[in-house]
């Protein structure tokens, strides 16, 4: 029996995301604190901050500054010592393992530096795979993995296994994989660090075109070009929310949704 605290997502095209109007993501005075007592070390907060439908956020600062450590907690891949992070409303803390591990799977895409692809799958496995665990048939797994492949201009290449795959094109294919199924929140941990700078920027206007369609997504970047293409820039520094400000100049990709495949509406 399935866990009801996270909903069942229906997706009869294994495409379109279930996106609820308000707040994505919220931080509400997180904290993340490594250790106790006199060792102990703060990596995070306490922050708070709101993700919005449709935005994407980008976050900037030194290494060490607690940009990776606020993703792990927007993903349920690590709890706050203090504070609440929500996602959709819900309160990660209170969710079981098994509703954490739904919720992963549903409503958040991944796209860390750690590409965490399984080297026994091709490409195409490997993309389809989330959408194959969540119930969605075979044939329109693989099908709707092909053109997120496409997408990334990885289609010939959909046989492979990741070890016949440059690293660029290994991250291309993590990319392709978060960008499928009905995730309405997509993280994304300097996506771009082995790609060339055309198909960076083809990613990130993938990115942008994907929240222009309805998803939510946070970036981490070095980069001031990338961070452009986010509505929202917050600089983080010794784990402190230093700066949250609109982008200078925010970009715009073709009218295209990434995730549907077609021209956006």
């Amino acid at each position: 029996m399935r866990d009801e605290s996270v909903p069942r997502v229906t997706v009869p095209t294994a495409t379109a995301p279930t996106v609820t109007a308000g707040a994505i993501l919220r931080f509400e005075a997180a904290q993340r604190v490594y250790g106790s007592g006199e060792h102990a070390v703060t990596a995070l907060g306490p922050v708070s901050l709101t993700v919005g439908a449709g935005e994407l956020l980008a976050i900037m600062g030194p290494s060490g500054s607690g940009k990776s450590t606020l993703l792990g907690l927007a993903g349920a891949l690590d709890q706050p010592t203090a504070g609440r992070v929500l996602v959709q409303g819900r309160d990660l803390a209170a969710l079981s393992g098994h509703a954490l591990a739904a919720l992963r799977r549903r409503a958040v895409g991944y796209v860390f530096q750690d590409l965490n692809l399984l080297p026994g799958l091709t490409a195409l496995e490997n993309v389809a795979l989330p959408l194959e665990l969540d119930g969605v048939a075979l044939p329109e797994a693989r099908e709707v993995a092909r053109a997120a492949l496409e997408q990334v201009k990885l289609g010939g290449l959909a046989a492979r296994f990741p070890d016949d795959l440059s690293g660029g094109e290994q991250q291309r294919v993590a990319i392709a994989r978060a960008f499928v199924g009905p995730r309405v929140l997509l993280l994304a941990d300097e996506p771009t660090g082995a790609l060339d700078s055309v198909t960076g920027e083809l990613v990130l206007g993938q990115l942008r075109a994907a929240c222009d369609a309805g998803r939510s997504a946070v970036l981490v970047t070095h980069d001031a070009a990338h961070a452009a293409w986010a509505d929202r820039v917050l600089f983080l520094r010794d784990g402190r929310l230093v700066a949250d400000r609109p982008a200078a100049v925010r970009r715009v990709p073709a009218p295209v949704d990434p995730l549907r495949g077609g021209a956006a509406s």
